[in-house]
C-alpha cells in the first residue's frame, strides 16, 4: 500500500479504536524514563557469521502462483531486505518438519535456490521452536520470498546493495519532521501544521536560579519534540544530537547536502553543510540556549499538563523551564565537545561557540564536584522525569570529548585523579541513562590520551562487543537481548548494542561484528517474534497505530520513527491489561496501539543508535 493510501486507512482506523485523549495522564510515556528499567545491564548478546547456506543450491522449475500467499505467518524475514555479500538467515516457526525449503522470485514465482532447514531449538524469548534457513549463499538482486512445504510463504523482500537507504532516509529525516516551532508543509509525507509552541520563545523559569528568580522568561524556542509527547529535553537531546555526530565523524562519505530534501524555509544557510549537519544544528541551538550563564544546563521544557493528541499549534499552555542538573550538565558538555569537532570545517566560528559552551560547562561541574538536581514538585505533572542517580560517566564522557578535541592533558590527567573508578566499568549500551560507552570511545581514540587507558578501554569495548556476538549465538532469532531486556525501549536496546558492535569493529575489525549488527536490524525490520518491522513505513507488516500527538493531531503518517518495542514488564494500562490476561513471552510483549505508550512510542533516542547502524549499512 502506497504511504498515501496507508495514511487514509490508518486515520479511519485511528477514529475507532482510540480513546486516550488526554495522553499519558500518569507520566510515564517515555520507555526510558525508567533508568533501571531502560538501559540494559551490561553487554549481553552476540553476532556471527552466517556463512553460505549449508547444502545451498541454485534452483529450478517455478511454483504454482494460487499456492502462495505471502503472509510470513511462519517464516520471518527482514522484510526491508538483505545485503547481496552479507549472510541471509530467515527463521521458521512452528512444526513443519520439512527438511529443504526454497527461494522464489516473487513476481514470478521461479525457484532461485534450495537449501536445508536447519536444526530446531526452543527460542526462550518467544516460546517458538525455531529453524534457521540460510540463503546466504544468493546474492543476485532481486524480490524474493521464501518458501517451507507445509509452512508457507515468508513475506516479501528484497537482496540489494541500496536496501537500507529507504529506511536511513526516513529515520534520518524523522528529526526534520519533529521541529519545534516552525510551520511545515512536506510534499514527501503530507505533513502540515503551523508552527506550534511559539510561547516558548518567553517561557518561564519554574524555581529560582542564581543569575534569575522564577517566572524569569526564557528564549527556549527551536529544537525537536521528544517524543510522542511536545516536550524537550536536555538529556535525550545530547545524547541523540552526540550519535548523530558520531556517524558522521565515522562515516562522512554517508551524509551530502540535499540528502534530505528539506521542505521548504528549512535548509541550512551554511554553505556545503552536509543536511544530517543541518538537522543535528537545529538541536544544538536549542541546547544552548539552555545552558546558564554559569554554565549548567536546565532540564527540560514543557507545561503543567500533559496535552491531549492534538496538533503543535494546539497547545497553548503556558511553557516552562525546568529544573537543572549535573548529568544533564555534563551530557550537554559531551555533545558540544564533539560537535565541536564535526562542525569546525564547515563554520569555524559556530565550532568556537561549542566548544566555549562546552567548556563552561565543564568549570561547572569542576566547582560542583558532587551531583546536584534542582527540580519542583510539580515539573513532572506534563512531562517526562528524565531522572538519574548520579552523574559520573556524564563527566566522564564529557572530559573525554574535551580530551579528544582540545587535545588538552589536563582532561586526562582529571579522569585519572578524579574518575579512575570509569576506567575500570564495563561498557554499557549507550543513551541518555549511560554515557560511559561514548566516554570510552572518545578516550580510546583521543590522540592525546594515556596510551595504557586507551588500550585497556580498547579492550574492554571489544570484550563487551564478544560478549554481544555470543548472546546472538545463542538466540533463536539471533537477538541480542536477555529476557530480562525487553523493557521499555527494548528495539532501541537491541540497535544499541549492534551500535556497540559497530563502534568495537572500528576498534578492531571483526566480522563477526558487522554480522552481529546486521542480526540486529534484521530483528528491528522483521525477523522476530510477531513478524512486524518496529519501523514505522518500513517493511510491509509495521506499526500502524503509533502513540504520537504529531500523528494522531495531523492525521498523518510519518515514516521513520522507531517505536519502543516488546515490554514485559507494562507500563500504560493496555500494556498491563494484555500482559495480566495473555502472560505473553518477553518478545511478544507487544502491542500496536496508540494507548500503549510503553511499547508503541517513538523517541529521538531511540532512532539515534538505528540512525547510527544505518549509517553504516545504507548506500545511495
Amino acid at each position: 500500500m502506497s504511504r498515501m493510501g496507508r495514511t487514509a486507512g490508518w486515520i479511519l482506523s485511528l477514529m475507532l479504536v482510540f480513546g486516550l485523549a488526554a495522553g499519558c495522564a500518569d507520566g510515564g510515556n517515555d520507555a526510558e524514563r525508567s533508568p533501571e528499567h531502560a538501559e540494559a545491564a551490561g553487554p549481553a548478546g552476540s553476532g556471527s557469521d552466517a556463512g553460505d547456506a549449508a547444502g545451498g543450491e541454485e534452483g529450478e522449475g517455478t511454483l504454482n502462483a494460487g499456492e502462495l500467499v505471502y503472509d510470513g505467518e511462519d517464516i520471518k524475514v527482514n522484510q526491508v531486505g538483505y545485503l547481496p555479500d552479507a549472510p541471509k538467515v530467515a527463521v521458521l516457526e512452528g512444526e513443519a518438519e520439512a527438511e529443504r525449503f526454497q527461494v522464489v522470485d516473487a513476481e514470478t514465482q521461479a525457484v532461485v535456490f534450495e537449501g536445508e532447514v536447519g536444526r530446531a531449538e526452543i527460542d526462550a524469548n518467544s516460546g517458538e521452536r525455531v529453524r534457521h534457513l540460510d540463503f546466504s549463499s544468493l546474492r543476485e538482486e532481486g524480490e524474493y520470498a521464501v518458501v517451507v512445504p507445509g509452512a508457507g510463504a515468508s513475506r516479501k523482500f528484497r537482496i540489494a546493495r541500496n536496501v537500507y537507504y529507504a529506511p536511513f532516509f526516513d529515520a534520518l529525516r524523522s528529526y526534520t519532521l519533529g521541529r519545534a516551532g516552525l510551520a511545515i508543509d512536506d510534499p514527501i509525507t503530507g505533513l502540515k501544521h503551523e508552527a506550534g509552541h511559539l510561547q516558548d520563545a518567553e517561557a518561564r523559569l519554574d524555581i529560582d536560579h542564581p543569575h534569575a528568580p522564577a517566572g524569569t522568561p526564557v528564549d527556549v524556542s527551536g529544537g525537536w519534540y521528544d517524543a510522542g509527547d511536545y516536550g524537550k529535553y536536555v538529556t535525550p537531546g545530547a545524547v541523540t544530537a552526540a550519535q548523530l555526530l558520531l556517524a558522521y565523524e565515522l562515516y562522512p562519505e554517508k551524509f551530502t547536502a540535499g540528502q534530505l530534501k528539506f521542505p521548504d524555509g528549512f535548509a541550512s544557510d551554511v554553505p556545503g553543510l552536509p543536511d544530517a549537519l543541518a538537522e543535528v544544528k537545529v538541536e544544538l541551538d536549542w541546547l544552548l540556549k539552555m545552558q546558564r550563564p554559569d554554565g549548567a544546563v536546565y532540564h527540560k521544557v514543557s507545561g503543567l499538563a500533559w496535552p491531549g493528541m492534538i496538533r503543535p499549534e494546539d497547545d497553548t499552555q503556558p511553557r516552562y523551564v525546568f529544573g537543572m542538573t549535573t548529568y544533564g550538565t555534563g551530557m550537554f558538555a559531551g555533545a558540544m565537545a564533539l560537535a565541536a569537532r564535526v562542525y569546525e570545517p564547515f563554520d569555524a566560528e559556530y565550532a568556537g561557540r561549542l566548544l566555549e559552551a562546552a567548556e563552561r560547562a565543564w568549570r561547572f561541574l569542576e566547582a560542583h564536584p558532587e551531583p546536584i538536581v534542582l527540580k519542583s514538585e510539580r515539573q513532572d505533572n506534563g512531562s517526562g522525569g528524565y531522572d538519574k542517580n548520579g552523574d559520573q560517566d556524564d563527566r566522564f564522557w564529557a572530559a573525554a570529548e574535551l580530551l579528544k578535541t582540545t587535545g588538552d592533558a589536563r582532561y586526562a590527567a582529571y579522569i585519572g585523579e578524579k574518575l579512575s573508578h570509569q576506567l575500570q566499568r564495563e561498557p554499557v549500551i549507550i543513551g541518555w541513562g549511560s554515557t560511559l560507552a561514548l566516554g570510552q570511545f572518545a578516550y580510546a581514540t583521543a590522540e592525546a590520551g594515556d596510551p595504557a587507558v586507551k588500550a585497556s578501554l580498547r579492550q574492554k569495548l571489544v570484550k563487551a562487543a564478544d560478549d554481544i556476538v555470543g548472546r546472538i549465538e545463542r538466540d533463536g532469532y539471533r537477538y541480542a537481548l536477555s529476557p530480562n531486556e525487553y523493557t521499555w525501549a527494548s528495539a532501541k536496546n537491541g540497535m544499541a548494542k549492534a551500535e556497540l558492535l559497530l563502534l568495537a569493529h572500528e576498534l578492531e575489525p571483526k566480522e563477526a561484528y558487522v554480522h552481529g549488527a546486521l542480526d540486529q536490524l534484521h530483528y528491528t525490520l522483521g525477523r522476530n517474534a510477531l513478524g512486524t518491522t518496529y519501523l514505522t513505513g518500513s517493511g510491509t507488516e509495521m506499526p500502524d497505530y503509533p502513540h504520537s500527538r504529531m500523528i494522531t493531531g495531523t492525521g498523518t503518517y510519518i515514516p521513520g520513527l522507531l517505536v519502543g518495542g516488546p515490554n514485559k514488564f507494562g507500563g500504560d494500562p493496555e500494556l498491563d491489561k494484555m500482559l495480566e490476561r495473555e502472560s505473553p513471552p518477553p518478545a511478544k510483549a507487544y502491542l500496536d496501539s496508540p494507548g500503549s505508550w510503553a511499547t508503541n512510542e517513538y523517541a529521538i533516542d531511540y532512532n539515534a543508535p538505528l540512525v547510527f547502524v544505518l549509517t553504516y549499512f545504507a548506500e545511495p
